[in-house]
């Protein structure tokens, strides 16, 4: 009559673990994995996720429209005049001579000499 009742006990404890199991293991709402995304053999997410937005340049390096365009004849003369007059830059023309340079260079084409004849003029 034990064995009976131990057999009972252990068949009673197997099917509590089982169903545990499965309610761990299944992807249903109400297990503790619910919102978890499930993994495939490559080890990646299947649930699809929004990538992140692409960096921006802040404002005031974003392109104008003269830039766009190619019109920046006038700005480049501009700045090397600064640049070649021998005086102190303000911060505000540090900033935006320095903005440029790093992150619009493609579009002004400032040579090796321009570039260094800068860099002389910021770091005053």
């Amino acid at each position: 009559m034990e064995s009976e009742k131990k057999n009972g006990l252990f068949v009673i404890i197997a099917l509590v673990v089982v169903a545990l199991l499965v309610w761990w293991l299944w992807p249903t709402s109400s297990g503790p994995g619910s919102g978890q995304a499930v993994g495939d053999d490559s080890g990646q997410s299947t649930q699809a996720s929004t990538p992140p937005p692409p960096p921006q340049l802040a404002p005031e390096l974003q392109l104008t429209a003269d830039e766009k365009a190619g019109n920046i004849a006038d700005k480049k003369a501009r700045i090397l005049a600064l640049v070649h007059s021998g005086k102190k830059l303000t911060t505000e023309e540090k900033a935006e001579i320095g903005g440029i340079i790093l992150a619009k260079s493609a579009v002004y084409k400032f040579t090796e000499a321009e570039r260094v004849a800068i860099f002389e003029a910021l770091s005053k």
